[in-house]
């Protein structure tokens, strides 16, 4: 079987969670399929407008692929910034399509309370449409899309990692510190967790805060740090390989993702495989592993003084702590083991195929 993938972000050079779901998932149908990834040139340019940006990361893609001279026999694409050449291609090359949406720009801007992008609502839209299976990583999403996308949804989530190799904590990292990673933009919901681990400090003093990742909102968290009077205890890393994520994880105290919208939660799922104590907000594909008080706990941070009060108890409270560890670790492994994920998939693509044969 060959499978061709679409995505804006190499698998090999992750910039977020939907790179890292790639390299895992394609590393684990690797020795099973044959997959073939395109994306654009790796060259940046400068655009004028948004919609001329997507128009030539799509059109070098589609070029890619038809120079390539390679049968195809299902193409899969990732997120609705490949949906003009997965449209075109699923047409020009007649071999079906499955889809996996990571997220919709429409939650993903209310939970910013910031109006979406009209293009990015229409290849949304486009790609949901020309799908002829859909593939989201939750029940979460699942429950997000209309009713006749969810007709043809299967939910599979990401594959957990299974890799315990890590590296070493910088010197100047011996104290206690809760830890949290991601994208820094606002749906990650890190400035109300600055505003959370001001109160918290207050109760654990000798406590600092670790954050790591990149983007656009970095500037702010860092003004906002100093205003909170935060700047001693709050370290900011770039983006971190996964070997250092591991690193991190097994030093902190407590792993925290106070997200406003999170259509899986693939940093969850790591810290939990970890056996990290890990904490999440009280909404999205979270919902599926982390249940609170058994297997993470999940808190409400737009509640600041609650939620320290909470982060707080769970803390101090070494023995709930060691049984929730224990179980979340379990969970993820049992519901995201490589070998389950692998199989959903192959049997997915096999039932694409024989439909799209038959019809």
């Amino acid at each position: 079987m060959n499978v061709l993938m679409l995505s804006l972000e190499h698998p090999h050079e992750p910039k977020s969670g939907l790179g890292v779901h790639l390299n895992r998932l394609i590393s684990y149908l690797n020795p099973h399929i044959n997959i073939t990834v395109f994306t654009p040139s790796r060259r940046l340019f400068s655009y004028a407008q948004f919609e001329d940006f997507m128009a030539d990361a799509n059109f070098t893609m589609v070029q890619h692929v038809l120079s390539c001279n390679e049968r195809f026999d299902l193409i899969h694409a990732h997120d609705d910034m490949t949906a003009p050449a997965a449209h075109y291609l699923k047409q020009r090359l007649g071999i079906p399509l499955a889809v996996t949406i990571h997220g919709l720009e429409s939650e993903r801007k209310k939970a910013c309370q910031e109006a979406p992008h009209p293009y990015r609502l229409q290849t949304e839209r486009l790609l949901i449409e020309s799908a002829d299976e859909l593939i989201v990583l939750s029940s979460f999403m699942k429950r997000s899309l209309d009713k006749a996308a969810r007709e043809k949804i299967t939910v599979i989530p990401s594959p957990a990692s299974m890799e315990e190799e890590k590296g070493e904590v910088p010197r100047n990292m011996n104290g206690r510190f809760i830890f949290s990673f991601g994208r820094f933009v606002p749906e990650k919901g890190f400035s109300q967790l600055l505003k959370v681990f001001a109160i918290l400090r207050r109760r654990q003093p000798d406590l600092h805060l670790v954050l790591a990742g990149e983007g656009p909102s970095l500037s702010s968290y860092e003004k906002l740090a100093a205003a909170l009077n935060l700047k001693e205890r709050v370290m900011f890393l770039p983006f971190l390989h996964r070997r250092d994520i591991r690193t991190f994880l097994s030093h902190c105290e407590m792993a925290v993702f106070p997200s406003f919208y999170e259509p899986f939660g693939l940093a969850a799922q790591e810290s939990m495989e970890q056996g990290v104590l890990t904490a999440v907000s009280q909404s999205g594909g979270f919902c599926d592993f982390a249940l609170h008080d058994k297997t993470a706990f999940t808190v409400d941070f737009t509640r600041a003084q609650e939620a320290a009060d909470l982060l707080d108890r769970f803390l101090k409270d070494r023995e709930r702590a060691r049984r929730i560890k224990e179980a979340g670790r379990e969970q993820v492994i049992k519901l995201h083991h490589p070998r389950l994920i692998t199989e959903s998939y192959l049997q997915l693509y096999e039932r694409i195929i024989h439909n799209s044969i038959i019809h």
